[in-house]
């Protein structure tokens, strides 16, 4: 399929999309339907935002009193000398009141390669009917913003700039990703798989150039989203990282983390802000936790507003879900900043067994408040429903995390009870909430493998795994086989479930060894509790071992060894450190667990 227009489609193109301006307020058009009443304008360049402490904020006040200084000289009231130099500020202070607005001017994109206008037609229309999984599932609400991109693009009024182009290839990959799941009648006769992998090397050239990270604008912004969710879903974190640290710092430059910059926005637009910002902030608090990372979105400097739920039945059960899973997100955003934190180190065993307590109260509000949501009438209310059977893993195994910092590295409890039952409790969820999707269609399996499994970090796994070592429980190794068979079944959706299974496996193998010979772990002993402790040494060391039994050979192909393990498991209690920043430290892949 060629990618390429001709001339003549051009310039038909831009005649029927004249025609759509001429008839904003007439009859519906044939092509892209009424236009927005929106102008069709490049996207601008905001001034940088600075706070009041800034010496830019600091200048204006200045100027302020210099005016009032200048008002009164002119009065008569100061000396010619001390006017003249007022005066002489005043204009200095003009000069310089907004430096940061002069920036490099955007280059001009060619819009000679793009996909063909009677697909994007096409395309447009179905949006306009049935609007996309991903547009929906995201609570991306402006869907006109297909159609204005679209007739901004393919007959540029103004020079095309770089944010525009590279969002609505963004947009369109995963449109078309969605309908050639949904198989759509009215795109039946188009062959959409090359379509979509143009868009992809659209978005993915953009993402790698240097215009991402010049010039910022809402369009650069909500296309960094588009990668971060991808890079998200193709479980390449460091990648997703990198884009979230310069999606930040849009935000910052923006100023989108204030409410008050957004005052003079029109609704939509602010909307447009709001959503992405608060997006961007979701995911980034997960990352941080998963990683053992700082987040880049302070909680103690936002105070942006939130969008404002549709009244729409189809899309208000999505609106109210993307509201609390930004309450879920700052949760875990607490979690690292008050137990995991440098900062937090440092608190008093009183301070964390109240952060612990808070936390943990507070998440499982979070996740009745879910449950609560009436998902019937929305639109995909089959994938609500599925988030909503999901909500006991991912919050047992938040949860899991939090028990965790219940012990201090080289604490004589290792692994509290609490940590232990819930871990379980996570576990069990996930082979519940796995049955909703096992039959379903292979889209709707990596759904869940991208939202759900891959969301927390699988750190209860781990938990269970330690106790199992420990105590020799065969119950807790039927748990390890029953989830790594459950993982054995999604591991070719995607390169994170393809990893996921491999280290969970490497872990199983070792405790079918250890459980079936009734050897244990050395370093670490049951409490009649359930809680790990870890005996006192001399030096105060962590030293966790496997021990020395007869390891059968298909242990050798395992993603993990037995020294490997050994290493992560020292790592794991003698540190804190979390499970992914371990393997990502240990192991060559890029895939963490």
């Amino acid at each position: 399929m060629s990618h390429g227009l001709s001339a003549d489609t051009r310039n038909s193109f831009r005649v029927r999309a004249c025609d759509n301006c001429r008839l904003a307020q007439g009859p519906t058009s044939p092509n892209f339907g009424p236009v927005l009443a929106r102008p069709i304008t490049a996207p601008q360049t905001a001034p940088t935002f600075e706070g009041q402490s800034s010496f830019h904020h600091q200048s204006l006040l200045a100027k302020d009193a210099v005016f009032t200084a200048v008002g009164s000289a002119q009065s008569g009231r100061l000396d010619d000398n001390v006017s003249a130099a007022l005066s002489s500020l005043k204009d200095s202070l003009n000069r310089h009141q907004e430096p940061s607005s002069q920036r490099p001017p955007e280059p001009e994109f060619s819009t000679e390669d793009l996909l063909p206008v009677d697909l994007v037609v096409a395309i447009v229309k179905r949006v306009k009917a049935q609007p996309p999984f991903f547009l929906v599932s995201q609570a991306w609400r402006d869907y006109q913003q297909l159609e204005s991109l679209c007739q901004s693009v393919y007959f540029p009024l103004q020079p095309v700039a770089a944010g525009s182009l590279s969002l609505l290839h963004g947009l369109l990959y995963y449109i078309i990703r969605d309908y050639m799941h949904e198989k759509p009648a009215d795109l039946a006769h188009y062959d959409l798989s090359p379509s979509a992998a143009f868009c992809e090397r659209k978005l993915s050239s953009f993402l790698q150039s240097n215009e991402t990270i010049v010039n910022p604008t809402l369009e650069k912004l909500q296309t960094l989203l588009i990668g971060v969710i991808k890079s998200q879903e193709e479980s390449d974190l460091q990648r997703c990282w990198t884009y979230l640290s310069l999606a930040f710092n849009m935000c910052q430059s923006m100023g989108l983390h204030r409410s008050y910059t957004l005052t003079n926005d029109n609704f939509s637009v602010a909307e447009s802000k709001q959503h992405v910002f608060w997006s961007l902030y979701t995911i980034d608090k997960n990352i941080s936790l998963n990683l053992g990372l700082a987040s880049h979105f302070p909680d103690h400097d936002i105070d942006a507003d939130l969008i404002t739920p549709s009244t729409d039945p189809k899309h208000r059960p999505w609106d109210i879900m993307s509201l609390v899973i930004v309450e879920f997100a700052g949760i875990q955003g607490r979690v690292y900043d008050e137990l995991y934190s440098i900062a937090a180190s440092k608190a008093s065993d009183e301070q964390r067994w109240a952060a612990i307590d808070k936390l943990s109260s507070d998440m499982i509000v979070v996740r009745n408040k879910l449950l609560a949501i009436d998902v019937s009438q929305g639109l995909y209310a089959e994938s609500l429903h599925g988030m909503a059977a999901c909500a006991d893993f991912v919050t047992y195994s938040v949860l899991t995390v939090i028990y965790r910092a219940q012990s201090r590295p080289r604490d004589a409890t290792a692994i509290s009870s609490q940590c232990y039952e819930t871990a379980t409790l996570a576990l069990h969820s996930h082979l519940k909430c796995f049955t909703y999707f096992r039959d379903r269609q292979t889209h709707k399996q990596t759904e869940y493998v991208n939202s759900i499994l891959l969301y927390p970090s699988f750190v209860p796994f781990v938990i269970v795994f330690l106790h199992a070592i420990t105590s020799s429980s065969s119950s807790d190794l039927a748990l390890l086989q029953d989830t790594v068979r459950s993982l054995d079944l999604v591991k070719g959706l995607s390169s994170g479930s393809m990893h996921l299974y491999s280290i969970c496996e490497a872990f199983a193998k070792t405790a079918q060894v250890l459980v079936g010979t009734q050897q244990t772990l050395t370093g670490l002993e049951e409490n009649q509790d359930g809680s790990l402790i870890m005996p006192p040494s001399f030096d105060g060391s962590t030293n966790i071992a496997l021990p020395d039994v007869f390891w059968p050979e298909d242990m050798l192909d395992s993603s993990m060894n037995q020294e490997e393990i050994s290493t992560f498991l020292n790592d794991f209690i003698g540190t804190n450190r979390s499970v992914m920043d371990i393997l990502n430290s240990n192991h060559s892949s890029e895939l963490p667990l």
